[in-house]
């Protein structure tokens, strides 16, 4: 079992039944599109949801963190060469049920990011960006040391 995108770039298209994303390279990427497997995914859980998401730089294990702080193996694509994998915002819904402080069961949804700062389109990263903020309740950003200034300048928030 593994992870299936909620989002891409409305430059490409994902195969259900083969798990592959093309990108169309004669068209420009605008912005994101949901994808429907994963609307139906999200609509069919019961009960709270927490909503963990991973935002950061491309190529610094995003993915790799992400399945292995809930214990949940190779979930998220991972890749072992400079080609990204993880393309948009991909969902898993960990299998496992929690308990809140107050003992009430809920449901962790991880959110897999595209790692920002890879295209030339800043609007892109804008967007997967402020998407995954919007969509969290824990957003974890991934940085080689402790985030500065910099890491959020060439991010624009379009509020």
């Amino acid at each position: 079992m593994t992870a299936i995108p909620l989002c891409i770039p409305n430059d490409c298209s994902w195969d259900e039944t083969s798990g592959v994303i093309q990108r169309d390279t004669s068209q420009p990427c605008t912005g994101l599109q949901l994808v429907h497997l994963a609307l139906r995914k999200l609509r069919s859980i019961g009960g709270p949801v927490c909503v963990v998401s991973i935002v950061g730089e491309y190529k610094k294990g995003k993915s790799y963190i992400l399945g292995k702080v809930f214990d949940q193996g190779e979930v998220f694509p991972l890749g072992h060469t400079i080609d990204a994998k993880t393309i948009g915002i991909w969902l898993w819904v960990v299998p496992k049920k929690y308990r809140d402080a107050q003992g009430r069961e809920f449901t962790v949804v991880l959110l897999d990011s595209e790692g920002i700062f890879q295209r030339v389109e800043d609007v892109y990263d804008d967007a997967i960006f402020t998407l995954s903020v919007l969509l969290s309740s824990v957003l974890i950003y991934n940085s080689s040391g402790v985030p500065g200034k910099c890491d959020f300048d060439s991010i624009e928030y379009p509020f």
